[in-house]
C-alpha cells in the first residue's frame, strides 16, 4: 500500500508551501470568491457583535486542568490572537486572578512576522500540542 501511495501525484502539493506566491494567489482568489458570496453587512455586524462580547475584560476565563496548574487560552483588545497562560486553583479563586503567561501569540505573530493563529492539541495523550 505504501508503494502505491508514493506512485500517485498530488496535483495540490504546491498548497504546501503556503508562503509560496502561487498559494497565496490561489487562496486570496478563493478568498474573494467566498467574502463576496457570505460577507455582506449582516455578516460584518455579527462578527463586529462578537468580537466586542469575546474581547470584554470581565469575561470569565474558561480553564482546562493540567498536572496541578489551571490554563486558559484569553483574548482581549489588547491580545487579539491570544495568550496561552496558567494559575493556580487558590490564584483563580481569588476575584482578580495573577495569570503567568506561557505563550503570548500576538507577540509570536510579530516577532516571525506572521498574521495567522491556531492551535490543536492532540486528545489522546493531552502530551502534546501544536499552535501557528
Amino acid at each position: 500500500m505504501t508503494e502505491r501511495m508514493q506512485e500517485r501525484h498530488d496535483p495540490y502539493l504546491w498548497l504546501e508551501e503556503v508562503e509560496g506566491e502561487e498559494a497565496l494567489t490561489w487562496v486570496r482568489s478563493h478568498n474573494e470568491i467566498t467574502q463576496s458570496a457570505l460577507c455582506d453587512a449582516a455578516f460584518d455586524a455579527d462578527k463586529k457583535a462578537l468580537y466586542e462580547i469575546s474581547t470584554r475584560p470581565d469575561n470569565i476565563p474558561f480553564i482546562t486542568r493540567r498536572r496541578g496548574l489551571l490554563y486558559n487560552f484569553w483574548q482581549d483588545a489588547a491580545h487579539v490572537r491570544g495568550l496561552w497562560r496558567r494559575t493556580t486553583m487558590d490564584e483563580y479563586r481569588k476575584p482578580d486572578p495573577s495569570w503567568e503567561t506561557v505563550l503570548d501569540i500576538d507577540e509570536l505573530a510579530r516577532a516571525q512576522g506572521r498574521i495567522g493563529s491556531g492551535r490543536a492539541a492532540a486528545r489522546s495523550s493531552r502530551s502534546s500540542a501544536m499552535v501557528w
